[in-house]
């Protein structure tokens, strides 16, 4: 965005320092999310933490679309935005504790964040862009309601807490579909960059975790383990970037309200699939480090074996959505992934670390041998 005058978007960008900057805060957020099953090893700290992600994803979705349809660069418009990180940073650092005693803290920071973005799209909507204005007015109310439910979550004991948590994930989600996003700009470039960023900082949360269970690297087998999963990770990485390409060149050919209808789709919600397997994958991997020869408990086989499965299949979904082709190879390895559970629990965690990178580099070696690969700079669209 530097050297970039005050516009509205609508050709050909991609993102800058300021956005990078504010996914920081970001990542720090997803951390924080994976801590919640963490110091919650339970079916109930596995929902709250999948609530805990919807609401953080829809205020970086939010922010996206924003800055996405308005190109300004100068200080007031980047102090909005340092405004926002700092909201978004209070509400991170109170998300382990977000449906106990950090509720209202969290509810608060992120009706702030909430707050800030809608007024920004308001300021810089032009009275000469009717359809976007009415399109901005429409939505507003849906954008701040739900983090309103958050906040009278605080003063609700659960589980009446986790309904109306519930409640704010049906509202953020579903305005955009009932409401529609006719009016908003997209710019294909700025999209592809942005997503692919995000599932660049979901992999390094990934890494983290991976990396933060290895406590005790005198033994070889953690060691072991470490390797393993940077090898899973590598074919999550090569599956979406290495491959295949034209995902920019699809959004150009949209135009209006199937270009915006399309980056909803298979960016704004499908995204999230791929997001919450590689953090779903890093819980699990976590336990696998930390105990690589005792078999895992039920919870980390199915974060291991499920997020794998979940971003295979989210990755389906979103090819589906964005140029209606099912990769049979990337679809029979999500249903291998999730039908590994069940043996993972008789196994110990580096075996069955093993067993998903064979699965994982199968796949890889056949999509090498059978889909000619792209040209040099892939990694901003080969998607």
């Amino acid at each position: 965005m530097t050297g970039q005058n005050t516009s509205q978007r609508g050709g050909s960008t991609s993102e800058g320092n300021l956005e990078l900057f504010f996914d920081l805060v970001f990542a720090f957020a997803m951390s924080q999310v994976t801590q919640l099953v963490l110091h919650d090893a339970s079916p109930r700290g596995l929902g709250r933490a999948a609530l805990a992600l919807l609401a953080v994803w829809w205020a970086w979705v939010g922010y996206t679309w924003l800055i996405n349809t308005f190109d300004t660069a100068n200080v007031s418009h980047e102090a909005v935005v340092i405004a926002a990180m700092a909201a978004m940073l209070v509400a991170a650092a109170a998300l382990p504790a977000a449906f106990t005693s950090a509720a209202l803290v969290f509810g608060i920071a992120l009706l702030a964040v909430r707050l800030i973005h809608v007024a920004k799209f308001v300021a810089y909507s032009s009275d000469e862009d009717a359809d976007l204005r009415r399109s901005i007015r429409r939505i507003a109310p849906a954008f701040v309601a739900a983090p309103a439910c958050i906040v009278a979550a605080a003063f609700v004991a659960s589980p009446g807490r986790e309904l109306l948590w519930i409640a704010a994930a049906v509202i953020d989600y579903g305005a955009p579909a009932v409401l529609g996003l006719g009016g908003f700009r997209v710019s294909p470039s700025y999209f592809v960059s942005r997503h692919g960023s995000i599932i660049i900082i979901a992999l390094g949360e990934a890494v983290v975790e991976l990396g933060s269970g290895a406590t005790n690297l005198h033994r070889v087998a953690v060691i072991a383990a470490l390797v393993l999963g940077v090898a899973i990770m590598a074919t999550f990485w090569w599956t979406y970037f290495g491959l295949t390409g034209g995902a920019e060149q699809r959004l150009e050919q949209a135009t209006g309200t199937e270009r915006a209808n399309l980056a909803r789709d298979a960016y704004s919600y499908l995204h999230l699939l791929l997001v919450a397997g590689i953090m779903l994958f890093a819980v699990g991997a976590h336990a696998a480090v930390a105990h690589p020869g005792s078999a895992l408990p039920l919870l980390p086989a199915i974060s291991l074996a499920g997020g794998m499965a979940l971003f295979y299949l989210g990755d389906v979904a979103y090819r589906w959505r964005d140029h209606r082709q099912v990769p049979i190879d990337r679809t029979a390895t999500g249903l291998a992934a999730a039908a590994t559970v069940p043996a993972l629990l008789h196994m110990p965690a580096i075996a069955a670390l093993g067993l998903l990178t064979g699965i994982g580099w199968v796949r890889l070696a056949w999509e090498l041998r059978h889909r000619p690969r792209i040209g040099p700079g892939v990694a901003g669209q080969a998607r």
